[in-house]
């Protein structure tokens, strides 16, 4: 008897503690987002209905009242397809050279971001010139006559929710960027294009590659480039699922994909205590944002506690969805670049390399590069040169390294 009522007594204390840390993440959740300005405007509001055209179809842009030196710069809404395969807006980011476009038009280099967050509020191309600089090779790019594209993904800025990781949805936006890229009469866009990103934009980037012949048959896809690109989806969770952006990474994942995905539920993986934690956690963004810094970790806090029930990569249909969304599946059929720091403990050495040993069994073209001392965070700043340089070379013709 006795054992009973102290078993009950611990089960109403971390109830409520639960509840306190839960409250606190709100708490924290809601001074983040009050101190920050990212509520998208008007401007991301789609119209109802859509306007009929094809994918890549402009439905309206915004010059940027500042642009990165040597050229002009808008925000675009497009026409692309939702993760339901139903017509959607996307935002995004455009940057057009003043140097005079080449006969045949601009070479067009998307950029795939990392994760930023999943609710709306969260959109990269809300934030102007603060923004430029996360953008790795912009100024590279731009000095070399490209275009840049630079989309948001469906969800943020416009209507969510955001389909976060979910690779088909990533790279349909991403091609349709460049779509829109080639529509847009003052980018003098051609069509041959290449495609890079970091970490959840390098699994953007590999999509994209996968999706490009099938998608867009109409494109010339020149090479894609992947930094530390989240590849093992299975990996990166189970070795992450103890520490605070790892965490993170899971409620963002199982937050937007229980609303994504009709067959999954929330139920199926976190307990009771936990989902409005989870929830909670989908509504702040991560990267560029101080506030942020200070819910995460009182997110990292409150996800020790009674969190997950069950695994989702022990439990179906969520392990065949995380296997579906790890990039590999097709082929991709033009040259690829993948960088990788050594020291990465967000997304393995060891992992990316089992990648590469797969893209060159597939018979892909490949190039592996690593850098000693190189974190996750730098991965994409830090390998942005050696990146752009390859791009470039890819334009103009040259034959791709092949470290295979």
């Amino acid at each position: 008897m006795l054992w009973r009522r102290s078993r009950r007594w611990l089960l109403i204390a971390v109830a409520g503690l639960v509840a306190l840390v839960a409250a606190a993440v709100v708490a924290v959740v809601v001074f983040a987002n009050s101190t920050n300005p990212l509520d998208p405007d008007e401007f991301y509001a789609a119209p109802f209905p859509l306007p009929s055209g094809p994918p890549g179809t402009v439905i309206r842009t915004e010059e940027l009242e500042q642009a990165p030196e040597g050229s002009k710069g808008w925000k675009v809404l497009y026409l692309s397809r939702s993760y339901t395969g139903e017509p959607t807006a996307v935002s995004g980011l455009l940057f057009v050279p003043d140097s005079p476009a080449p006969a045949g038009g601009r070479g067009v280099v998307a950029f795939t971001h990392g994760t930023i967050g999943v609710a709306s509020h969260c959109a990269r191309s809300n934030l102007g010139a603060r923004y430029y600089p996360a953008i790795d090779g912009l100024s590279q790019f731009l000095r070399a006559g490209d275009v840049v594209v630079a989309p948001d993904y469906q969800g943020l800025g416009t209507r969510g929710p955001h389909p976060y990781l979910v690779g088909e949805s990533e790279a349909w936006a991403a091609l349709d960027a460049v779509r829109a890229a080639g529509m847009f009469e003052p980018a003098d866009a051609g069509r041959r294009f290449a495609v890079l990103g970091a970490s959840q934009g390098g699994q953007a980037a590999l999509f994209t590659g996968q999706e490009a012949a099938s998608y867009a048959p109409e494109l010339a896809l020149v090479g894609v480039a992947a930094a530390a690109p989240a590849t093992d989806l299975k990996t990166l969770f189970e070795v992450n699922r103890n520490g605070t952006f790892g965490r993170i990474l899971s409620a963002y994942t199982i937050d937007t994909w229980s609303r994504v995905y009709p067959e999954l539920r929330i139920e199926q993986l976190v307990t009771r205590p936990a989902r409005p934690v989870v929830r909670q956690i989908a509504n702040t963004c991560i990267a560029l944002d101080r506030n942020a810094t200070i819910a995460a970790a009182v997110v990292s806090q409150a996800l020790r506690i009674s969190y997950l029930h069950t695994l989702p990569w022990e439990t179906e249909p969520w392990g065949s969805l995380i296997a579906e969304n790890s990039p590999g599946n097709r082929k991709i059929g033009a040259p690829v670049l993948i960088t990788q720091g050594e020291a990465d403990r967000l997304i393995l050495p060891s992992v990316t390399k089992a990648y590469v040993q797969h893209l060159c069994r597939q018979g892909e073209t490949v190039d592996y590069r690593t850098y000693p001392g190189v974190d996750h965070v730098h991965a994409g700043p830090e390998t942005a040169a050696d990146v752009a340089k390859w791009i470039t070379d890819r334009f103009a013709g040259m034959p791709p390294p092949n470290t295979c």
